[in-house]
């Protein structure tokens, strides 16, 4: 049964701490990362009724978008809203875990899965945040464990391309070796020249995930000693930001694409500002709290913006330049992002014993 800290390790592959805002209270925020984890939720928010449920389901850790603790407590006197929250968990042996705008930013997280329900592709950030160096990782694998290497540097987050994961190249060679006296070889004798058939494999690497792929190649090499390559490239850098700029796939009367989203979303109602007949193609989103970067969304020629907790007056500057804006809730565009977590996990760790629920 994996413990708490596998979890992390994991989550934080997916969503580098790095790419959260500095001052964002993201990580275990409470509980011991050494305990085993059988029952996980996996959640938007940390409110009272979150807590409890998850309490009533006997998790031993949650997993949330929101912190729960967003400044030092100075006591956990009872009736204060998040002390409160806070004893439960902790009499309960209840661990949190937060991935905040460091899972707005990743790619795959709240914002990439919000505009993949929505239809809009061909994205791109909103905004500007981080820049990543690519380098191109390199080793060399004996056929057999040539694609669980690859897969497991995948996983990682090595061979992203644009749209495309697993990106990868590999060609077959002869490699040498004479095993020392204290070595392990998986083939070969000790202190006899050896020759075997071995794939050249090499996979791209943003920088912020290079240290999580060569640690998972390493891990799945069958080789107790893996030799490997790290070239830095002159690629483009890969750029993290808040929200994303697409495209739908034809142009869509504006009230029509709301009411889509109304539907794809689960929600009864929409705020939407701006010309109902005109039609919309490109789009830009973010999801959660958006409104103080709808001038990004018009400098990017978006046709309509997609957000929560929109400003009054934002609106009224937004539809000035012709851009129309879609209100559909804070919580209503982050909880896509969530729940398609909470599926990763289950897909991860199919056949571990755990069991991981999305709860509301």
């Amino acid at each position: 049964m994996p413990i708490i800290a596998d979890i992390i390790e994991q989550l934080n592959n997916w969503a580098p701490p790095e790419l959260a805002d500095d001052g964002d209270p993201i990580g275990l925020q409470i509980g011991d990362h050494r305990r085993e984890a059988k029952k996980i939720c996996v959640c938007v928010d940390t409110s009272p009724k979150i807590i409890d449920r998850a309490v009533e389901l006997k998790a031993d850790l949650i997993v949330a978008h929101h912190p729960l603790i967003y400044a030092p407590l100075k006591s956990l006197q009872a009736g204060d809203p998040v002390a409160d929250r806070v004893t439960k968990l902790v009499k309960n042996d209840t661990a949190l875990f937060v991935l905040h705008t460091n899972y707005d930013t990743t790619p795959g997280g709240i914002n990439d899965v919000l505009a993949e329900k929505l239809g809009v592709t061909g994205c791109s950030p909103l905004t500007n945040r981080r820049q990543d160096t690519f380098y191109k990782v390199v080793t060399f694998v004996p056929e057999e464990a040539v694609e669980g290497v690859r897969n497991a540097m995948a996983e990682a987050g090595g061979g992203r391309i644009g749209q495309y994961t697993h990106c990868s190249f590999r060609v077959n060679g002869t490699g040498s070796f004479v095993p020392l006296p204290m070595a392990d070889p998986y083939v070969g004798d000790v202190g006899k020249l050896s020759e075997v058939d071995e794939y050249r494999l090499e996979m791209i690497c943003a920088e912020s995930w290079l240290d999580s792929v060569i640690e998972a190649m390493i891990e799945k090499h069958p080789y107790d000693e893996v030799a490997y390559d790290v070239y830095q490239l002159a690629n483009d850098p890969v750029i993290y930001g808040y929200g994303r700029v697409g495209i739908l796939a034809k142009d869509t009367p504006l009230e029509e694409f709301a009411e889509k989203m109304r539907v794809i979303l689960g929600v009864k109602y929409l705020k939407v500002e701006g010309n109902r007949t005109k039609p919309v193609r490109k789009v830009a989103l973010l999801g959660g709290s958006g409104s103080s970067l709808f001038r990004e969304a018009v400098v990017a020629g978006a046709d309509v913006y997609v957000t929560g907790d929109t400003k009054h007056h934002d609106i009224l500057d937004a539809n000035s330049y012709g851009m129309a804006i879609i209100d559909a809730g804070h919580f209503e565009t982050e909880r896509p992002g969530m729940m398609a977590l909470c599926e990763k996990l289950k897909s991860n760790y199919a056949g571990s014993g755990m069991d991981i629920e999305y709860i509301e």
